[in-house]
């Protein structure tokens, strides 16, 4: 009568083929969490141009696209302006975006932070990044954090009549 079952050999052979497979798919399951990662980036950063261009298209409706310091009624809130696009403080540009991101607060899904200088040499910018990427931060710059990610959107304000806001996306740290 024969044994049924399975030899050490076959249990060996099966073991490392499953071996090599675990070490050929994790890469690539590790890089579709990057790929997550940077298209939620840049679906903040289309959110972004969305909410600059309404601003302005409300602001140059109310003929204001000229002033330096405007503010929108948003329903519920205003919306601060500069020269027809949202400033970097609190209640510029977030109060345009429909997103769970706070001014330095890693309990929202998005966390922001903001350069406010003021200067057509040094020109406002605003960061957001998920706060998931920020991790366990307990600094206080969050600027540099969150740049030091690359992994994350940076809208830089008008200054001066006339100038439009940049926004860009960076992912090579996603």
């Amino acid at each position: 009568m024969k044994a049924k079952g399975f030899t050490l050999i076959e249990l060996v052979v099966v073991i490392v083929i499953l071996g090599v497979l675990a070490v050929v798919a994790a890469p690539r399951f590790l890089n579709y969490s990057h790929d997550a990662r940077a298209a939620s980036i840049q679906g903040m950063k289309a959110a972004v141009d969305g909410a600059a261009q309404l601003a302005y298209s409300k602001t140059a409706i109310d003929g204001e696209e000229a002033n330096p310091s405007y503010h929108i009624d948003l329903g519920s809130q205003t919306g601060h302006v500069a020269f027809g696009y949202p400033t970097v403080e609190r209640g510029g540009l977030e109060n345009f975006l429909n997103a769970d991101a706070e001014y330095h607060d890693l309990d929202a899904e998005w966390v922001w932070a903001a350069h406010n200088n003021g200067s057509v040499a040094d020109p406002d910018y605003w960061l957001v990044t998920q706060s998931s990427i920020l991790g366990d931060f307990s600094g206080s710059d969050f600027n540099t954090a969150i740049e030091q990610t690359q992994c994350y959107v940076k809208y830089t304000a008008a200054m001066e009549e006339g100038a439009m806001f940049q926004s860009e996306a960076f992912t090579t740290g996603c």
